[in-house]
């Protein structure tokens, strides 16, 4: 189990005045910190490796990230079918085996879709549930509500909302959490992400925990706002938990570094797109393929693949597994 947080808001000190019951939620579980972004591995059939993907859960467990998050946008969530969401959603609860917190992504088409997927999220084992927006992309706030408040309605587990249309802003999500007891963490994905993380914790109390997406290029500047954590990708993320770690347990200059040369993959990961964090599994023995389900028009070339050379090389001995 991953070390405990100064700022674990379900540890058994906190009041009720700070915090809302939450019945169904085991007081050991952590809810800030490095929630990874499952990548979704695939076989050249185009059907999902389960066995890889079982893989890749075992080694973010083995790598002490906080939590993990499947399927959501980086997991390419839009090319996953009904069934297979279903089918494969136990089998990550059921690898992970409680050694890290698990967010099953319940967001759907259209509520009575994604209150389906939050009901069978908590008849699996699953510790909270993770949402985008609607399937229609509505940013109308009233839609929203609705959508969210029905997901709320089938399960009491915690829940994270991800930022995925205009109409969510900050100051949406801070009405949202007025409304939807369960609501706890908001993902940002706005265009200033530490800006939105000084508006939750400022504005809004901290009452909700923020957290970012970004490939986790912002972390620092976020850490030092009070962000919760940050949801990117899998790769490296045994490399952003030890900065998490370090900057946690007071060594910020020592998790400087560390990020400064986590920050190299970053960079490349905002001109490659998701493929990259597929690669990096493959190479650290937890993928087969780099197979998307959406393009066979792949954006890594030699050039990249010689410059990731280089930039694994670097982060190797930050490597946990």
């Amino acid at each position: 189990m991953h070390s405990i947080h100064r700022r674990d808001f379900l540890a058994s000190a906190c009041t009720a005045a700070a915090l809302p019951s939450l019945a169904t939620a085991a007081p050991s579980k952590k809810w800030e910190g490095i929630f990874v972004i499952m990548q979704t591995p695939f076989l050249q059939t185009l059907e999902i490796d389960e066995e890889s993907l079982r893989k890749e859960t075992d080694f973010l467990a083995r790598g002490r990230v906080h939590g993990i998050v499947w399927p959501a946008g980086a997991g390419e969530t839009k090319a996953i079918w009904h069934k297979e969401r279903l089918k494969f959603s136990e089998s990550v609860v059921k690898e992970a085996k409680g050694r890290t917190t698990v967010l099953i992504g319940v967001h759907g088409a259209n509520k009575f879709e994604a209150m389906e997927y939050a009901r069978h999220a908590e008849k699996i084992g699953a510790d909270g549930l993770h949402a985008l927006g609607p399937g229609d992309d509505s940013s109308d706030p009233d839609i929203l509500t609705d959508y969210f408040q029905a997901i709320a309605s089938v399960s009491k587990l915690p829940l994270s909302v991800q930022v995925s249309t205009p109409g969510m802003t900050p100051e949406f999500l801070m009405k949202l959490g007025e409304k939807v007891p369960s609501f706890r963490i908001a993902k940002l994905e706005g265009s200033n992400p530490p800006h939105d993380v000084s508006l939750l914790v400022d504005k809004g109390g901290r009452k909700l925990i923020p957290s970012t997406g970004g490939g986790a290029m912002n972390l620092m500047a976020e850490m030092e706002r009070n962000s919760g954590g940050t949801m990117a990708g899998a790769g490296l993320a045994d490399v952003q938990a030890e900065i998490w770690d370090l900057f946690h347990d007071g060594k910020k200059e020592k998790a400087r570094e560390v990020f400064m040369k986590f920050l190299l993959a970053a960079v490349m990961e905002r001109r490659t797109g998701y493929v990259l964090q597929k690669e990096i599994l493959r190479r650290r023995g937890i993928f087969k393929t780099i197979v998307m389900r959406g393009t066979r028009k792949l954006s890594l070339d030699g050039r990249d693949m010689r410059k990731l050379d280089e930039i694994m090389e670097i982060l190797r001995p930050h490597f946990r597994v």
